[in-house]
C-alpha cells in the first residue's frame, strides 16, 4: 500500500485497485441539499402513498385474508361434515340390526327361545350371517347371555373363555359384561383379535326395557382401521383425526393424543394443525379433525405472497408517481425561483411570496401611475363610453370590468347630466371639474364623467338612491355656484329623468342632451331638467302641424310623414337653424313615441347631422334598420353554417366594443380561442381579427362621410379607445388617414 500524489494505491495479488482520496473532501458524493418547500411537497405525497398501502394491508389482513380463511374452513367443514354423516349412517346400522334382533325378527326370537341343540346354534349363526351380509361396516356380531357360557357369532358358537381369551382380547372384559341392571345401555370398548393383529372398536348394547332378549348382550365389532381411514383418508393430504366420547375417552386416533384437543390449532411433532370438530348425531361422540396448516392454508399463503408483491409493485409505482408529481409540481416552482434570483437551497414558497409581494407592489404602483396618465384616463373614458353605448347587460357585468379602474357603480338608480362648458379655454379643466363634483356631490352621489360630442360638452353619469332626485337637483344647483365662484367655470347642465334599468341609459343621454341644448334660450349657469321641456307641438305652426299625429302612426306612416315634412321645409326654404330645430323636434317625437328604441350610435350621430337629407336617412335608419351587408366570404358561401352564423351575429353586435377580444368571443360562443381562429379562417379565408378590423373601418367611413363627428368620438364609436391606433389601422386598410377620407367624400 503506497501513498502517492494525493492518491492511495493498493496492490493486490490478481489485480490492482485504485482508490482515490481527495484531501479535505468526502469520498461519497453528498446528496443535494433540499429546501423546506421540497419536503412540503414530498411529505404529503409519501404520506398519501403510505396511507394507501396501509389501508390495503389492513384490508387484506383483517378482511380479505380472514374471509379467505373462513371460506377455506367452511369448505373443509362441509367436506368433513359429509364424512361424519357417512360414519353416523354406518353407526346407525348397528342400532338397526340391534332393533331387528331384540324386537322385530321373529325367526331369531324363535330360534333363541328354542331348546339348546346343535341345530339351534347353527340356525342362530346363519341368522347372524344374514343380518351381517348387507353391511360392510360391521366385521362381527356376537350375542352373550348372562347365564350361558356360550357366545353366538356369525361364524360359530364359542365358549365365553375361548371367545374373550383367544378369539378377541378385551382389557378388563368382565367389567364390560357387568352391571346388567344399570341404566347404561350402550358401551364402546376397544378390543383386538386374538393374535393382536387387528384392532376393533366393540359396541356393546345391553338389553333395553323393551327388548325380548332381557338376559343377552349384543356385541358389534368394527375394525378400528375403518374409522382411521375415515379420519385420515388417502386423498386428504396430511389429514389426521380422533374420536372422543362424552366422557373424554379416546375411541380412535391417527395420532398419539392423551386428552381431548382444545383450541383451534395444535402443534404436534413439529407440525401445526388446524383443529375442526364435528359432533355425532348418533352417539355422544365428537369427531376431531386435524388439518396441516402448511397444506390447507396454502391458498392463504399464496394470497399473502400476491398481496406482498402487489404492495411492492404499488410502492414502486407510487415512487414513480411521486417522482413525476414532484417533477410536475415542485420543479417548475424551483426553476421559477431560480429564474427570479432565489436561493436554490432556500424556501421557494417564501421566495416566491416575496417576489409576488414585490410584483404586487410594483403592479399597484404602475397601476396608480397608469390611472394618473393619459392612457389610464383613456381607459376610463372608453369604459364609460361603452356603458353609454349600451354594451353592458347589467351593472354587475359593468362592475366586473370597472373594478380594476375604480369605476364601480353600486347605486340602484342613475341620472345623466350633460354639462355645456362656456369658458376661455378650449377644453374643460378636468382637475377643476373633478374637484367641484367631489365637493358638491360627494360620496352620496358617485359620478363618472368624460368629454362627449365636442370639447365643450361633458357627460356625467350620477348614481343615487331611490327617491333622492330632489336632493340631486339641489346638489347640481350648488355645483353651478361652486364652479362659478371657486373655480371660475361656467356651465349649463341638462338633467335626464331618473332610471333604474341599464337599458335606458342611451335614452337618458338623449334626454340630457336635448335639455342642455336649451341653453340657447335659458342662458348660462342654468340647470335644465328634461321633464321641464315643452314636448308638445304648436298646432298653429304650419310646418309642425303635419307631425301632430306622428306618435300614433305605424313606422311606415311615420317615415312618410317625416319625408313630407322635410320636403315642405325644403320647398318653403326654411332657414337652416329653424329647420334643424324642427328636425330635432321630429326625432324627439319619434323617441318619445316608443315606436323604435333609441340606440347609442343614433344618439351620438344625431348631433352631427348636417343636412335634411342626413336627417331623413337617419330617421329611415331608426325606423327600418338595414341589415349588415355580408362580406365577400358570405356572398361566396350560399349556406352559412349555424356556428359561422353565430360568429357573424356576435361580431356584428360587439365589434364596436373597446374591450372586444378573441378570447371573450370564444368564451361567449363556448369554444377555445385557437379553434375559433382556425374555424373562421377555414370557412372564410380571413382571420377573425382582420374581419373585425375591416368591419370597424367600414363603419368609420360611414360616420366620416355623413357627420362631422370628432375623430376621437368616431374612434371610440367603432371600438378604438386610442385615437392613434385608430388612425394607424384606418390608413393601413384604406391607404389614407381619416381626415383625408372625410375631405375626399364630403
Amino acid at each position: 500500500m503506497v501513498h502517492k500524489n494525493g492518491k492511495l494505491w493498493y496492490n493486490g495479488s490478481h489485480k490492482k485497485q485504485k482508490w482515490i482520496v481527495f484531501y479535505g473532501r468526502e469520498v461519497m458524493r453528498r446528496m443535494p441539499q433540499r429546501s423546506k418547500t421540497y419536503y412540503r411537497y414530498l411529505i404529503p405525497y409519501v404520506a398519501l402513498l403510505l396511507a394507501a398501502v396501509l389501508a390495503l394491508v389492513l384490508f387484506s389482513q383483517f378482511f380479505f385474508i380472514v374471509q379467505l380463511k373462513e371460506s377455506l374452513l367452511d369448505t373443509q367443514r362441509s367436506r368433513l361434515g359429509q364424512t361424519v354423516q357417512q360414519l353416523d349412517s354406518e353407526l346407525q346400522q348397528i342400532y338397526t340390526i340391534d332393533y331387528q334382533i331384540s324386537s322385530v325378527n321373529e325367526n331369531f326370537l324363535s330360534y333363541y327361545l328354542s331348546e339348546n341343540s346343535p341345530m339351534r346354534d347353527l340356525r342362530l349363526v346363519n341368522e347372524f350371517k344374514n343380518l351381517l351380509a348387507p353391511s360392510t361396516f360391521i366385521a362381527e356380531i356376537a350375542l352373550v347371555e348372562r347365564d350361558s357360557e356360550s357366545v353366538y357369532t356369525s361364524t360359530a358358537v364359542y365358549s365365553k373363555r375361548l371367545f374373550f381369551d383367544s378369539i378377541y382380547a378385551f382389557d378388563d372384559w368382565p367389567e364390560v359384561l357387568a352391571g346388567y341392571d344399570t341404566q347404561l345401555q350402550r358401551v364402546v370398548w376397544p378390543a383386538s383379535s386374538g393374535n393382536g393383529g387387528t384392532r376393533y372398536i366393540v359396541f356393546i348394547n345391553r338389553p333395553s326395557v323393551f327388548s325380548r332378549l332381557r338376559d343377552a348382550v349384543q356385541m358389534y365389532f368394527v375394525e378400528e382401521a375403518h374409522f382411521l381411514s375415515r379420519l385420515a383418508p388417502e386423498d386428504a393430504l396430511g389429514q389426521q383425526g380422533a374420536i372422543w366420547d362424552g366422557q373424554g375417552r379416546l375411541i380412535a386416533s391417527t395420532l398419539p393424543l392423551d386428552a381431548p384437543v382444545t383450541g383451534d390449532s395444535l402443534r404436534l411433532d413439529g407440525t401445526r394443525y388446524l383443529v375442526l370438530r364435528q359432533p355425532s348425531s348418533v352417539l355422544d361422540w365428537s369427531y376431531t379433525f386435524l388439518l396441516p396448516e402448511s397444506i390447507y392454508l396454502e391458498p392463504i399463503h399464496r394470497a399473502q405472497v400476491v398481496v406482498l408483491v402487489f404492495m411492492l409493485v404499488l410502492l414502486a409505482l407510487g415512487a414513480l408517481l411521486i417522482h413525476y408529481a414532484m417533477k410536475v409540481s415542485y420543479r417548475p416552482l424551483q426553476e421559477l425561483t431560480l429564474a427570479l434570483g432565489g436561493s436554490p437551497h432556500g424556501d421557494e414558497l417564501e421566495s416566491l411570496r416575496d417576489v409576488v409581494d414585490s410584483l404586487s407592489k410594483q403592479n399597484e404602483r404602475m397601476r396608480s401611475q397608469l390611472m394618473c396618465s393619459p392612457d389610464g384616463q383613456a381607459l376610463k373614458d372608453a369604459l364609460l363610453f361603452s356603458l353609454l353605448k349600451g354594451k353592458f347587460s347589467s351593472f354587475e357585468r359593468y362592475n366586473q370590468e370597472a373594478r380594476a379602474l375604480d369605476m364601480t357603480f353600486d347605486k340602484p338608480c342613475y341620472q345623466v347630466l350633460m354639462l355645456r362648458y362656456f369658458g376661455q379655454e378650449e377644453e374643460v379643466p378636468r382637475p377643476k371639474l373633478s374637484a367641484a363634483l367631489e365637493q358638491t356631490l360627494g360620496s352620496d352621489f358617485p359620478c363618472r364623467f368624460r368629454d362627449l360630442f365636442e370639447p365643450s360638452m361633458i357627460v356625467c353619469l350620477v348614481g343615487l338612491e331611490q327617491g333622492a332626485e330632489a336632493e340631486l337637483t339641489a346638489r347640481c344647483r350648488r355645483l353651478l355656484e361652486v364652479c362659478a365662484q371657486e373655480y371660475g367655470l361656467s356651465f349649463t347642465i341638462g338633467m335626464s329623468e331618473c332610471y333604474q334599468d341599464i337599458g335606458h341609459i342611451s335614452a337618458a343621454c338623449f334626454e340630457a342632451t336635448q335639455a342642455v341644448r336649451e341653453y340657447f334660450t335659458r342662458g348660462r349657469h342654468q340647470l335644465i331638467a328634461y321633464r321641464e321641456l315643452n314636448h308638445t307641438l304648436d298646432s298653429q305652426t304650419d310646418y309642425l302641424s303635419e307631425l301632430r299625429d306622428l306618435p300614433g302612426q305605424s313606422p311606415a306612416q311615420q317615415l312618410e310623414s317625416i319625408r313630407r315634412f322635410i320636403d315642405t321645409l325644403v320647398a318653403q326654404k326654411v332657414p337652416s337653424l329653424l329647420a334643424k330645430s324642427y328636425c330635432n323636434s321630429a326625432v324627439q317625437l319619434l323617441i318619445s313615441s316608443a315606436a323604435c328604441p333609441v340606440r347609442a350610435d343614433d344618439l351620438f350621430a344625431i348631433n352631427y347631422l348636417r343636412t335634411v337629407d342626413d336627417y331623413l336617412s337617419f330617421v329611415q335608419h331608426m325606423l327600418q334598420p338595414e341589415p349588415e351587408r355580408p362580406d365577400e366570404a358570405q356572398e361566396e358561401q350560399q349556406s352559412v353554417s349555424e356556428l359561422l352564423g353565430r360568429i357573424y351575429a356576435y361580431v356584428a353586435e360587439n365589434y364596436d366594443d373597446c374591450n372586444f377580444s378573441l378570447q371573450d368571443a370564444a368564451d361567449k360562443l363556448g369554444l377555445s380561442s385557437s379553434y375559433l381562429s382556425q374555424y373562421f379562417k377555414q370557412q372564410t379565408g380571413d382571420t377573425l381579427t382582420s374581419y373585425v378590423a375591416a368591419l370597424r373601418i367600414r363603419k368609420a367611413c360611414s360616420l366620416l362621410e355623413t357627420t362631422n363627428m370628432p375623430l376621437q368620438i368616431v374612434s371610440e364609436s367603432i371600438g378604438y379607445y386610442n385615437l392613434n391606433s385608430f388612425i394607424r389601422r384606418f390608413k393601413q386598410i384604406t391607404g389614407v388617414t381619416p381626415g383625408e377620407w372625410r375631405r375626399a367624400h364630403q
